[in-house]
């Protein structure tokens, strides 16, 4: 191979390497689009996102001088992070050189925007439009799988059915001239993906010093299908396998540059243009200014906490809780925690990843493909069904194929439009409590007291999963009479977005299996027999009691209860009581957050939070996981005086229990890298909604049943949150601040589990996030060139 084709190589996989997945919308987990450039320094990788797509990894400037004027931004915040960027005049010299405009010139662009003539029959089609039009268009059809010729699509493969389709283009929006002049351009092209990536750059000779973020710019252009051809990647990684999809989209890119491409090379054509201008952006930068701004705006929250998590902690009670509920680390269990322990004192609450530490994988009846139900970094362990009796599986199939269709819009409404007035009436209609359940997950329903069928997993098996979990949750010593294991769902009417209120360590589903199943484990007297054997006695009067906290309405909901012995049963009244009326604290707490007032009377107020996840027009039914901001692994008797507002998970961790320091390596390798990407999606979704936002959530449609969003009926597919999830319509909801991991270990601890882990080490030293050791009388920060300093 010549060198240049060696390099070719190269900057194709780095172009293809950057590209971070997207979930579809049956398991939408928060991910971070940012995550195929992590290996750079944040600063470094602003200069990058502006070089080849124009987009900020900051605010906008005047978001910042607004929130200066607020007071959200301290000037001693100010004054540190100038000295961080090397700047040694002071905050007052440097607020008086900020100049009135600071736009940035755009970003170059691919050849086809240098075609200065309009492609469509209004002259309102830019050539950059139409190539993200058809591009999109193809692949909305080729993923589908409803499409009647889908497999038949296949069999030829993603780059060959394209180009086929390409040699007749009876459907592009273009003028009827050029349409016949791209049809033969087409016949030119390689009928191979990776022969046309290697002609398209002899064609166009893209210069080698911005080779890479060129080819990056193209996959750019149509951003949401390159994260959804990236995902496929990633899942096909899971089993060992590859894909090929996100390449051959490269090579689609390439050709429609390639067919644009006139073959003029004078100094006045389009070619020549396209190469001036990237020319000089090769050495493209951020605005250093508002990254400035974005870090002072970060350490006026990060100081205060950091240093209240270094304060002594609140005394632990040695005598035995009434009650131990476990949560999942999400941030809208911090504030029910919170007002669960204000109602009983002597209970004691605990964060741990909401799967629970279960590789559950579920099939839905009629579905072609089991459901992981567990964080997206990692691969089930084993799968199980529903026992519902539901529709026969090809029945099932056939209606939800039908209900997917093109068609199936009139069709339906032709059919079956006047039988279904009485049911709509009815959902249209404010419902109660119990209607809602079904609406949750199909298994929450009074047919699913049973639980999902165990296959393969005998006691030895349970043994080997369950074995460390009640360490790592902060279950040691005597255990409770009652203890919950709380999993957590929502609720939204008419939302194809609706996963993301889900549980993200439940693959975006809701935690309630994983619950229910690790409950009935603990309480079967086999397994605690063999526990005690090893020296994790469980008291004989302790009753592990699966519970689902429902974020939309702050509810926390009692499951499997009627399956509990008669002494137990008799004790409920008591707790169902005190939850009730932590929850309804909670509530009103909650409530001016969600636009309701703190009504005096818990039922008005409760049944007006039920209404918000029923209401078909309600794009806000709750915040989910805005202003998330701070990651925390310590006791929770470090945080429990705290009010941190819901912006922070909580770890459970205790370093004098983890001799070895696995343990906080899997909370660096796991949760953390979770929480990581929870903050950059919502931070993304902010920062840049044009490009790594779904826009607005109004003119939602789906693409291929679960694949993602159009925002209207065309354009690139979507990612990230709708703009209803981080906007209220006055101003942002969601502050763009990398994570504060907070930690509290011995310095010297932390950074042998963090040299163990190279990702999260990397995520710390090239700033993707800010890692703290909040053990000692200050906190420590862990600096970019490795070890810790203070701040």
């Amino acid at each position: 191979m010549t060198d240049h084709k060696a390099r070719w190589r190269q900057a194709i996989d780095h172009a293809l390497a950057a590209v971070a997945p997207a979930w579809p919308l049956d398991s939408l987990v928060a991910s971070s689009p940012y995550w195929g450039l992590r290996d750079q320094p944040f600063s470094h990788a602003a200069d990058t996102l502006r070089q080849v797509a124009d987009s900020s990894l900051h605010l906008p400037r005047s978001e910042y001088l607004d929130a200066w004027q607020r007071g959200e931004i301290s000037a001693d915040a100010l004054e540190a992070a100038l000295l961080e960027a090397g700047w040694t005049d002071g905050a007052q010299a440097w607020l008086a050189t900020e100049p009135r405009n600071a736009d940035h010139p755009p970003s170059p662009r691919p050849l086809a925007a240098y075609h200065r003539e309009a492609a469509g029959p209004l002259s309102a089609q830019s050539w950059t439009d139409v190539v993200i039009q058809q591009i999109s268009q193809y692949c909305a059809a080729w993923f589908d799988r409803d499409q009647a010729n889908w497999h038949l699509d296949h069999e030829r493969g993603f780059y060959a059915a394209w180009l086929e389709q390409m040699r007749h283009p009876y459907g592009l929006s273009v003028l009827p001239e050029r349409r016949e002049q791209i049809r033969l351009r087409a016949e030119q092209l390689p009928g191979d993906a990776e022969a046309m990536l290697a002609a398209g750059l002899e064609q166009l000779q893209a210069g080698q010093a911005w080779l890479t973020p060129w080819l990056q710019a193209l996959l750019m252009r149509n951003n949401g299908w390159a994260a959804w051809c990236a995902y496929l990647g990633w899942q096909a990684g899971l089993k060992s396998e590859t894909d090929g999809h996100l390449r051959q989209l490269l090579a689609i890119q390439l050709a429609w540059e390639c067919m644009l491409d006139d073959g003029a090379r004078g100094p006045d054509s389009a070619w020549s243009a396209w190469r001036r201008d990237w020319e000089p952006h090769r050495h493209g930068r951020a605005d250093a200014r508002a990254l400035i701004w974005q870090r002072a705006h970060e350490l006026s929250l990060h100081g205060p906490l950091t240093q209240a998590l270094c304060r002594e902690p609140a005394a632990e009670d040695v005598m035995r809780p009434t009650l131990q509920a476990v949560f999942c680390i999400d941030v809208r269990s911090e504030p029910l925690r919170r007002a669960l322990e204000e109602t009983v004192p002597d209970c004691r609450t605990y964060g741990f990843a909401g799967f629970f530490g279960l590789p559950l994988a579920y099939r839905v009846p009629g579905s072609d493909a089991a459901q992981p139900r567990l964080p997206v970094l990692l691969a089930p362990g084993w799968e199980a069904h529903t026992p519902l009796e539901t529709k026969p599986a090809a029945a099932w199939r056939g209606w939800r194929a039908f209900l997917r269709s093109p068609l199936s819009g009139f069709a339906l409404v032709e059919s079956a439009g006047l039988g279904k007035l009485a049911a709509l009436a009815r959902r249209s209609k404010a419902r109660g409590y119990q209607a809602a359940l079904p609406q949750l997950d199909p298994w929450l329903t009074p047919r699913s007291a049973k639980l999902v069928p165990q296959e393969g997993l005998g006691l030895e098996k349970r043994m080997e999963i369950v074995s460390g979990l009640l360490p790592a949750m902060g279950l040691s010593g005597s255990m409770a009479p009652w203890v919950l294991l709380v999993g957590h769902a929502s609720h939204a009417s008419n939302n194809p977005q609706a996963a993301a209120l889900q549980c993200g360590a439940c693959g975006g589903h809701g935690g309630h299996q994983h619950v229910r199943l690790l409950a009935n484990w603990f309480n079967d007297p086999a397994l605690r027999e063999r526990l005690a054997a090893l020296g994790r006695p469980i008291p004989a009067d302790t009753v592990f009691l699966p519970a689902l906290h429902l974020t939309h309405s702050d509810e926390i909901l009692l499951l499997d209860a009627e399956t509990l012995q008669a002494d137990a049963r008799a004790r409920l009244p008591g707790l169902q009581a005190e939850l009730q009326a932590a929850s309804a604290l909670a509530r009103k707490r909650r409530a001016p957050q969600v636009g309701l007032a703190p009504e005096a009377n818990d039922a008005i107020l409760l049944k007006k939070m039920r209404q918000k996840g029923d209401d078909w027009a309600e794009t806000r039914p709750e915040w989910a996981l805005a202003g998330n901001a701070f990651f925390i692994a310590a006791p929770r008797s470090k945080t429990r005086r705290l009010d941190l507002g819901g912006r922070a998970f909580l770890h459970e961790y205790d370093w004098r229990a983890d001799a070895d320091g696995s343990r906080l390596q899997t909370i660096l390798a796991a949760p953390m890298v979770v929480a990581h990407w929870i903050n950059m999606q919502y931070f993304a979704s902010t920062v840049d909604p044009r490009r790594f936002g779904s826009g607005n959530k109004l003119l939602h449609n789906v693409v291929g049943g679960r694949i993602g969003v159009f925002e209207g009926n065309s354009g690139d597919l979507r990612i990230g949150l709708a703009w209803q999830s981080v906007h209220d319509g006055q101003r942002l909801r969601h502050a763009p601040l990398r994570l504060a991991v907070c930690i509290d270990a011995p310095p010297e601890k932390l950074a042998a589990a963090l040299a163990a882990q190279p990702i999260p080490r990397q995520l710390a030293e090239n700033g993707w996030l800010h890692l703290y050791c909040v053990h000692g009388e200050t906190p420590l920060r862990w600096h970019a060139e490795g070890g810790w300093k203070h701040d």
